[in-house]
């Protein structure tokens, strides 16, 4: 390899080096990257005692997280991907969004 290849070489290796490290900095200026504060901002939700077990938010789950407790259906927290569809199709609003302020 010559010394001007070489040159050429290392110089698109620094070129896309920095590219992949400013990368993240510049999508997230343009709005592009969710940033961690909107993390804590995401929804939980639950179903209340109200529950009637009609069946609509077992049906409608995409993820499969929701299953037949003791006396009302549960959300399972691991497999809920928080889309809010059982609380959109539930009929008595036994199925709604929690926030981290209402926990406490």
């Amino acid at each position: 390899m010559s010394e001007t290849s070489l040159n050429l070489t290392r110089r698109k290796f620094m070129f896309l080096s920095s590219a992949a490290i400013a990368a993240p900095f510049v999508m997230n200026a343009a709005g592009l990257v969710q940033d961690a504060k909107g993390a804590e901002k995401q929804l939980t939700y639950t179903i209340a005692p109200t529950c009637i077990g009609c069946h609509y938010c077992f049906y409608e789950c995409p993820s499969g997280a929701i299953s037949w407790g003791d006396d009302k259906y549960e959300i399972d927290q691991k497999k809920c991907i928080h889309c809010g569809t059982c609380a959109s199709v539930c009929n008595i609003s036994a199925a709604h969004a929690v926030s981290d302020s209402d926990k406490k």
